[in-house]
């Protein structure tokens, strides 16, 4: 006898952006973001949620990863790639990603969604809950190295913890700067942003640092120890794969170093650079106060954002929510409920 009785809501990217855009609107999104996201930290560190280490694949034109993550009623995966060549070979975005949530007590799928957008806003959001706990009360100076899609997410979820009045920021491509400074200058239109010619000149600018660039993997870093000032917090977001960083060795030395998932940092963070002793803490460890955060004005701090999977699912169930309390998106029986739950050829095939 068949009791379970439920569709698999199908999220499209478009619906999500409907959602978000024209249903909670963006500045709401982000705080209610904000909020489930720092309370995933939370029960990350008291082990209510279990985050294996992601795995990772690679092709000839990019890699593709698998990231999973559960509490007691969900289960939460997605699959994202990173194919570099894609904004100017296809026109599409370098990060590609989708993700499934499943009824944790059923394994039913409750939910399938576009997340290319939902990962980048989780990810400036998780920058914005470092910067809330590790940087100093006071700044007024932003710099961004690197302007293409994580940029606006990290100025923006920021600008919750506290608004900037001044922000200058670096890309290779200068279009991608012309472009962020755009949007940014619609998004907040007292802030003073600048273009500046290099990463350097970013760098002495910037009270909090956020590297968020698609370098490739054994290429010098972009971010050197000399550049930086006591006192800097730095959101390190691009070093995401083995042999990949963005910041130089001596400046990991120098700094406290915090990580959002240590079983991936060590591997493919900057902090593969390091021992694991010598990174002080998981940001979990931080908000929950196990840990102390910053101790002193002048101590740089470091966040190593590999981005992992506790994130994707505080964002699934939010989105899920929303959807379903909006009326937004298509529900389809995607896993058929056979009228034998123990012989799937007679309730299909009649044999």
């Amino acid at each position: 006898m068949n009791v379970f009785h439920k569709n698999t809501l199908i999220l499209e990217e478009n619906d999500i952006i409907h959602l978000i855009k024209d249903k909670i609107t963006l500045e709401n999104f982000l705080k209610k973001l904000f909020t489930v996201m720092e309370n995933g930290f939370e029960k990350f560190a008291k082990r209510q949620i279990i985050n294996p280490p992601r795995h990772e694949f690679y092709f000839s034109n990019g890699s593709v990863e698998t990231m999973s993550a559960a509490d007691n009623e969900y289960f939460g995966c997605k699959i994202v790639n990173t194919h570099k060549e894609n904004p100017s070979q296809f026109g599409l975005p370098t990060i590609i990603a989708n993700g499934i949530l499943i009824d944790g007590k059923t394994g039913y799928p409750l939910m399938i969604a576009g997340s290319t957008l939902l990962t980048a806003l989780r990810t400036g959001v998780a920058s914005a809950i470092a910067t809330k706990h590790l940087a100093k009360k006071e700044f007024s100076r932003l710099g961004i190295i690197g302007n293409g899609v994580q940029s606006i997410p990290h100025l923006h979820a920021i600008s919750l913890v506290r608004e900037p009045e001044n922000v200058f920021i670096y890309d290779t491509d200068y279009s991608a700067s012309l472009s962020f400074k755009k949007s940014a200058s619609n998004l907040f239109k007292n802030m003073n942003i600048e273009i500046l010619s290099n990463s350097k000149e970013v760098c002495d600018n910037s009270d909090v640092l956020v590297t968020a660039t698609c370098k490739h993997k054994n290429t010098t870093p972009i971010v050197y120890n000399e550049w930086i000032k006591d006192g800097c917090h730095i959101n390190a977001v691009g070093g995401d794969s083995p042999d990949k960083i963005e910041l130089e060795k001596p400046l990991m030395e120098r700094s406290k170093v915090i990580v959002d998932f240590c079983d991936q940092a060590v591997y493919e963070g900057e902090s593969q650079q390091l021992h694991k002793s010598k990174i002080y803490a998981d940001l979990s460890e931080i908000i929950t106060g196990q840990k102390k955060g910053r101790e002193h004005k002048d101590e740089i701090t470091i966040f190593d954002s590999v981005g992992f999977a506790m994130e994707d699912l505080q964002v699934y169930k939010l989105i899920y929510e929303l959807a379903i309390n909006e009326n937004i998106g298509n529900q389809l029986n995607i896993s058929s409920i056979p009228q034998n739950s123990k012989n799937i050829y007679q309730s299909f095939f009649d044999i």
